[in-house]
């Protein structure tokens, strides 16, 4: 069992080799294994690693840390979706030292990997998946089902605002299982997202891309939500198409949408604002799961 001091040393060591790594993704010799993700867990953490959502692909795990002293009523969640531009990333890359921080601040953390380099739907649809898995063993984790918030950067930014605003007539629930409970987000904070992803080619060429798009499932009533965007992002998640989301959100009546837009900041905004953005965040997701009716 390694000591207080050790077990802090390996956490400042891997944050720093994350947050230096490309925001698209890490190499795999820079991620923990289960092993260490075991290690950086913070004093009254505790991280199950690599839990199955689904059965049949590599990719259907997710790593859940949790307080270790149970607490009487079950606790809100938020569930971290990792950038790659839909092709690469890890539940073990980005997000991975925020997802341990929010167990010692009163939340369940949870870091997702999904299928990559398929077609985009095939991602919301793990996604889901992975919400649904959540709510079917919330008691075994003492999770609220009712309290599920969803975060991410780039691509996982879409699939976090994916999860918030599209019900089951959007036809993104897939073929997985648990079709019993609801995909759904309470809340979701987004960086740098992708509000006009297109399929690529080859096999996905030709199928409905407005089914894809955010801007397809624009509504008043939908959850809380956050973003977070640079005005330099012109080419991977352009800043006009983020521009005429917020216009169109906030046309329909949507009642709690935050945008937080840096005109100096290009598609790492979430990085080169990290002293502000994080506490933000956090704020963000303690009014809408801790404290929102």
């Amino acid at each position: 069992m390694k000591n207080h001091k050790t077990r802090g040393a390996l956490v400042l060591t891997f944050l720093a080799v994350l947050v230096c790594s490309d925001s698209y993704g890490q190499r795999n010799n820079s991620l923990p294994t289960n092993e260490e993700l075991l290690a950086m867990a913070p004093e009254g953490v505790t991280v199950f690693p690599d839990l199955a959502y689904r059965e049949g692909h590599e990719a259907w795990k997710l790593d859940l840390a949790m307080p270790t002293t149970m607490t009487e009523d079950p606790l809100p969640v938020i569930v971290y979706l990792h950038g790659g531009g839909w092709t690469q990333g890890d539940k073990r890359g980005q997000g991975i030292g925020t997802v341990l921080n929010y167990a010692t601040e009163g939340f369940v953390g949870v870091s997702v990997n999904y299928r990559l380099d398929v077609d985009k739907k095939a991602c919301i649809e793990d996604a889901k998946c992975a919400i649904r898995w959540l709510r079917a063993h919330a008691e075994q984790y003492n999770m609220d089902p009712d309290r599920i918030g969803a975060a991410g950067n780039s691509a996982g930014a879409h699939l976090a605002l994916m999860l918030a605003l599209c019900d089951p007539s959007a036809g993104l629930e897939g073929d997985g299982p648990y079709q019993e409970f609801s995909s759904a987000v309470q809340s979701a904070h987004c960086s740098s997202t992708p509000i006009m992803p297109r399929f690529g080619r080859g096999k996905a060429a030709g199928r409905d891309v407005k089914q894809i798009q955010p801007m397809t499932y624009v509504r008043a009533d939908a959850p809380p939500l956050y973003f977070i965007h640079g005005a330099q992002d012109t080419r991977k998640a352009p800043i006009t198409y983020m521009d005429a989301f917020a216009e169109a959100m906030r046309e329909a009546g949507a009642k709690d949408f935050t945008y937080q837009r840096h005109d100096d900041a290009g598609h790492g905004v979430y990085v080169q604002y990290l002293q502000t953005a994080r506490p933000a965040r956090t704020a963000f997701f303690g009014r809408t799961l801790m404290e929102y009716p």
